[in-house]
């Protein structure tokens, strides 16, 4: 059973360097980690997911609210640990505030450098500016009390799969712990006699990944507020491997597993598990609440809304359709169901430009696109997304929105030729002809030798002049 080389130094999964390293990595990466694709930030992100956790968590507030457990005038709590670059937050806090719900959002994370670039992200300072989030450190593991409320909502997206595992081997013979050298390129794994845990004896033989880590975050949460919790974490699972297999786990910069939500379940007695109605390997969101009494309210959002998988029923749905070649309408309805995404709009963008759009269908693609505008996040990414919102607004006559959307992609991913251009003829077609002028004057401080822009110039201001 053991891969093994005479002198390697072979570890506890759980007790590894890999995971020991996790925060110095995102401490090192900083916001590259989600800026340049390294850490997946889309599933757990997106307008869908802030609609149905806003829903959730309203109808968390309405029940612990009920209970007593807040007063009238308290304001609930919500963490959101491991915030990333705070998109979420983003489309959360306005989402809650038109529901209703009186509550503050704490944006943290375990690197105090990601804390401060949260702190000075523009479009988060102005959500702070009005009250509705903060920005603190805080480890999942040794976490610390954040807010003025003993009942607060911890939102764990992407992170249980990030916290240490334990790698269990069943077998005929038994149970065996999982040892691995990270020194070695591919990992060793050595095996060793072990209890097999109470959390997999009705399992069956595989080789089997306990999510401890998370478990330590669940209990230490529980312990830290003296009111009722909420958690939801929407993650990636796992399906075990057969029992000759070594644990598979995910390598970038740092290191991932799928989380075993049921062993999970298992280990954290403390909490009610409500999982989704179809189990999935890929990505789903769970709950784990700790109220005593009942959750009415939230019992019946669970139903309709987050036992669902809504997020990777779109998602499916929306890798399905770039694969085929789709009417006008099928975009729009996977636009309308993203609620407007504006990262699946700009996807979508090439495609819609060379239809031929109705008048009535003209008019759809422009509301998408100002609600996509309203809800993009400013953070500059692969792709440039408000200059492909831009050039689309652009072609289907919408000018005032497009320069709008020009600016943001010079704010965001600084000055190219082709924005520049594009910005210039927009605010031509608006007889804006001296802002048109001063765009093409940059552009060729820019690029100097751009004939297009030379002549353009020439011509407009000759026309200016005259």
């Amino acid at each position: 059973m053991a891969f093994c080389h005479t002198g390697d130094v072979f570890t506890p999964l759980q007790e590894s360097a890999v995971f020991a390293r996790q925060a110095e990595v995102y401490e090192r990466l900083g916001m590259r980690a989600w800026s340049e694709g390294i850490v997946p930030w889309r599933a757990t992100t997106c307008p869908l997911l802030a609609e149905v956790e806003a829903e959730l968590i309203a109808a968390f507030d309405v029940d612990v609210r009920a209970a007593g457990a807040l007063a009238p005038d308290d304001v609930l709590t919500i963490i959101d640990v491991g915030a990333g670059t705070g998109r979420l937050g983003f489309r959360l806090a306005p989402s809650l505030a038109a529901r209703g719900v009186r509550a503050k959002l704490v944006l943290t994370d375990v690197s105090p450098s990601n804390v401060e670039a949260l702190a000075a992200h523009r479009q988060l300072a102005s959500l702070a500016s009005d009250g509705l989030v903060t920005f603190e450190h805080f480890d999942a593991l040794s976490p610390t009390p954040l807010g003025d409320s003993g009942t607060p909502v911890l939102l764990a997206h992407y992170l249980f799969d990030t916290l240490p595992h334990r790698a269990i081997r069943v077998t005929r013979e038994g149970g065996f712990e999982g040892l691995v050298d990270v020194g070695q390129e591919p990992w060793a794994w050595r095996y060793q006699p072990a209890v097999v845990p109470e959390a997999l004896t009705a399992r069956g033989e595989g080789t089997f990944l306990l999510p401890v880590g998370a478990a330590r975050a669940l209990t230490a949460w529980r312990d830290c507020f003296t009111g009722p919790v909420l958690v939801l974490s929407a993650d990636k699972g796992v399906a075990p491997r057969g029992p000759t297999e070594d644990p598979l786990l995910a390598r970038h910069e740092s290191v991932s597993a799928g989380v075993d939500f049921d062993a999970l379940a298992s280990m954290a007695p403390a909490f009610r598990h409500l999982s989704p109605s179809t189990p999935s390997d890929v990505f789903a969101l769970h709950a784990f609440v700790s109220a005593r009494g009942e959750t009415p309210n939230f019992g019946e959002a669970w139903r309709r809304r987050g036992a669902t998988n809504e997020v990777l029923g779109l998602l499916e749905r929306f890798a399905a359709l770039l694969k085929t070649d789709p009417s006008v309408d099928a975009m729009f309805g996977v636009l309308d169901e993203s609620r407007a995404d504006p990262d699946l709009l700009a996807q979508l963008a090439g495609r819609l430009k060379e239809s031929a759009l109705t008048s009535s269908q003209a008019t759809h693609l422009v509301q998408l696109l100002v609600r996509a505008a309203q809800q993009h996040f400013v953070f500059r990414q692969q792709l440039d997304v408000p200059f492909t919102l831009a050039i689309t607004a652009h072609h289907v006559g919408a000018l005032e929105l497009a320069v709008a959307l020009y600016l943001l992609s010079l704010q965001e991913s600084g000055a190219h030729d082709s924005t520049l251009l594009n910005l210039a003829l927009a605010q031509h077609a608006l007889g804006r002809h001296g802002l048109a002028c001063e765009a093409l004057e940059v552009l060729l401080a820019h690029t100097a030798d751009h004939p297009r822009a030379r002549a353009l110039l020439a011509d407009w201001q000759t026309a200016l002049e005259a």
